[in-house]
């Protein structure tokens, strides 16, 4: 007699169905359990656990051989905790010869304790999307993950708390959940209001436009100047997640960290420190899983000390930057995970931090300034939409508490309007001007003579490149969209060049005034 229990094993961030099947062998010692199939370290220790999790199930009852037990499919790395629950329950089934309940169509996602605990395991939300692919009719999980395996409508759910409630659903001698499905809605954002900063007026505007368009961008200040503050201070001014997008975020956070259901509709922000190799911020590991720039996802990577980045994890920014996704290649395959973030980069303008401050408290030699910023090569900087310098703000500035800066809620108001702009316009393409095809942003752009004229002038002055000028063109595209214009015109295109070359253009108050055209 062959028992079959479902299971499902993570692969990144997805979930791949296991079987579980175990059998009696008359080639094992009566004691004797063999489990085949690809097993990892944790996998094997499950079965120990699962075994002693299910005495009490199985009290006198006789064991008549060794039991042989296979993983399929059988060339799948079988990785992690969550196989704990289904080898309880084939091994349980077995001794009792129920074999009648193991075609159930129930999947089991779980990890055991000695005494019969069930215990929660990361990536429940993939396992439970993984039934609900397979069509499987429900899914026993840890009472521990319940609220996160209700984000997913589908297959019943059934949450229970030791392994004789989850016998009890396999031989149907229990009730499944009856709470709500799907993703509600969670928490508003909370957190560093925008009101805090005071002055860096063109850096809160740079951070305006960035948020509106998703435009990657770069702060170069010394320290003390605010760098840091505004870019904590970006996730209040980003609009909330659609159900989709906050789905892929908390099916990335449910493997990688314990996820807070309240929260999936707020952008993530991700701030890993310089020391972080490459393969921390791609991801990768054995078992794989995602790095920084995958749980930077639908939200905000904050970079801070940029140069300070081995040279090889800065260069493989590249990628995910230009698909929004990153490719880990294995011996046993290829795994793509999405990664699709708005990268807030911040540097000094020197070793030291000091430059240009003209105090006399950088002591930097030209080439140790040269070689600090040559490790941020050409092709990187390029793919920078926005470099925005920032200076100290004054002392009294600082001290002044009758100045108040515009709070997060008014500047989100505008950027919610601008992303509507944007989605109205390309509904069937993408939702921002940051991620929206060439040919689009060019078509949408709708220049007039003068305008062509004066970006012909700035193209060819500055020498940009070809991807430098889409990114100009974009960033235009968003400046109008947050005036409220349907076409881009010569102010659209100073204020953006300002932002690309880092400071505001002299040459903007020439056109202002009708004698830059």
């Amino acid at each position: 007699m062959a028992v079959r229990i479902l299971g499902v094993v993570v692969d990144g961030i997805s979930g791949v169905e296991t079987t579980v099947e175990a059998r009696y062998s008359d080639g094992l010692r009566v004691t004797e359990v063999k489990i085949v199939g690809l097993p990892d370290t944790a996998v094997r220790e499950g079965m120990l656990r699962a075994r002693s999790a299910t005495a009490a199930l199985r009290r006198g009852v006789t064991t008549p051989a060794g039991v042989l037990v296979n993983l399929a499919p059988a060339d799948v790395r079988k990785t992690g905790r969550s196989l704990d629950l289904p080898l309880a329950m084939v091994y349980a089934a077995l001794h009792l010869g129920r074999s009648d309940a193991t075609s159930c169509g129930l999947v089991f996602v779980g990890e055991v304790g000695l005494g019969g605990a069930v215990r929660s395991v990361p990536g429940t939300l993939a396992a439970v999307m993984e039934a609900r692919r397979a069509g499987r009719s429900g899914v026993v999980v840890p009472r521990a993950n319940l609220a996160e395996a209700r984000l997913i409508a589908g297959p019943a759910l059934y949450p229970v708390d030791t392994v004789e409630d989850a016998f009890r659903v396999l031989v149907g001698e229990a009730m499944a959940d009856d709470g709500p499905r799907g993703p509600a809605a969670g928490a508003t954002v909370s957190g560093p209001d925008l009101s805090d900063v005071r002055g860096q007026h063109h850096a809160r505007r740079a951070l305006e436009v960035a948020a509106a368009g998703r435009h990657n961008l770069l702060m170069e200040g010394p320290p003390g100047s605010g760098k840091t503050m505004l870019a904590r201070r970006l996730p209040g001014i980003l609009p909330p997640l659609a159900d989709e997008e906050g789905l892929e975020v908390a099916r990335i956070q449910s493997v990688v960290r314990s996820l807070d259901v309240t929260r999936i509709h707020l952008p993530p922000f991700r701030a890993p420190h310089h020391s972080a190799t490459a393969v921390g911020l791609v991801g990768g590991g054995t078992p794989i899983r995602p790095g920084e720039f995958s749980q930077a996802h639908h939200g905000v990577l904050f970079m801070d000390e940029f140069p300070e980045f081995d040279r090889r994890a800065l260069e493989v920014l590249r990628e995910p930057m230009e698909e929004r996704a990153v490719h880990i290649t294995r011996a046993c395959g290829v795994r793509r995970f999405p990664a699709d973030f708005m990268l807030v980069a911040a540097m000094n303008p020197c070793p030291c931090g000091y430059q240009g401050l003209g105090d006399g408290r950088c002591s930097c030699t030209p080439r140790r300034v040269q070689g600090y910023r040559g490790r941020l090569s050409g092709p990187l900087l390029d793919r920078l939409d926005m470099r925005i310098p920032l200076r100290p703000v004054p002392s009294a500035a600082l001290l002044d508490d009758d100045v108040q800066g515009e709070p997060s809620a008014s500047v989100l108001a505008r950027v919610v309007a601008a992303r509507e702009r944007q989605r109205t316009r390309w509904p069937a393409v993408t939702g921002s001007n940051g991620q929206a095809p060439d040919a689009a942003v060019r078509s949408a752009n709708a220049y007039s003579a003068s305008t062509k004229r004066l970006l012909l002038k700035l193209v060819t002055s500055q020498r940009l490149s070809a991807r430098a000028i889409r990114r100009l063109e974009r960033v235009a595209r968003t400046v109008a969209d947050l005036a409220g214009d349907a076409a881009v015109g010569e102010l659209h295109l100073m204020e953006a060049m300002g932002f690309r070359l880092g400071g505001e253009m002299e040459s903007r108050v020439e056109v202002e005034t009708g004698r830059g055209s």
